[in-house]
């Protein structure tokens, strides 16, 4: 057998080289197709897909928190949205002490352990904090919040580490505000930035900016990603 002729190896590598181009571009035409949804359908998508999660990586952080600031001023763990569960650290301010303690919250239960060998069920509200697993309730948690935005708009692309993602402006009553962070003024706006990653279309970042405190306009910046499998969260 004859082997391909100088002309045949061409063509050939022209239709592999066309082919690559064409799936290139049709990838390229599917991310520009979801960035040009209007901003409500997006971001309902997105909840959507992160909610379906069966576990999520979650980091709260803060800026700009007055010195005298009581409450939770960052965060870290695993969270589930069925129940809404959480397991991680805090870093909070309870009875004029700073640290950061360990929680376990299951729904309504919340346990700490905070300069105490074992976990203690407490009341979080008694210490100016939020319930953590109410977090990821998906009718009242930081997902929920889309649903009360108003004002949404397109923002910048832009990356989160390796991640492409799509940003979305609003505003926020404070009134969904206070009732999820225990803090913040009812009657006041906030400022709420919304990050959709380009791959798995997935809700990734909240970003929160307002009137926290009498006085400061202050920041709480929440960022979610999708763990592959479940995580086990019982109560203590």
């Amino acid at each position: 057998m004859r082997p391909p002729g100088r002309y045949a190896v061409v063509a050939a590598l022209a239709v592999g080289l066309a082919s690559g181009l064409l799936t290139a571009c049709s990838g390229g035409d599917k991310a520009a197709a979801k960035a040009e949804l209007p901003p409500a359908q997006r971001l309902a998508a997105a909840r959507a897909a992160l909610e379906k999660s069966p576990a999520v990586s979650f980091t709260l952080t803060s800026e700009g928190l007055p010195g005298k600031a009581v409450g939770v001023s960052a965060a870290q763990g695993t969270g589930l949205f069925r129940p809404p569960s959480f397991k991680g650290t805090l870093n909070a301010t309870i009875r004029g002490v700073t640290g950061t303690v360990e929680v376990v919250a299951v729904e309504q239960d919340v346990y700490l352990k905070f300069f105490t060998p074992g976990f203690n069920k407490i009341d979080p509200r008694t210490y100016g904090a939020p319930n953590p697993a109410q977090l990821f309730n998906t009718q009242t948690g930081v997902t929920s919040l889309v649903s009360r935005t108003t004002g949404l708009a397109a923002g910048p692309r832009t990356r989160d580490g390796a991640t492409i993602v799509d940003t979305y402006t609003g505003k926020v009553p404070g009134s969904a505000v206070a009732d999820l962070f225990v803090i913040g003024d009812r009657s006041g706006t906030f400022d709420v930035t919304y990050g959709v990653a380009e791959d798995g279309d997935e809700l990734r970042s909240v970003v929160l900016r307002g009137p926290f405190y009498a006085g400061s306009t202050s920041t709480y910046t929440a960022r979610l990603t999708k763990l592959p499998q479940a995580v086990a969260i019982p109560r203590p």
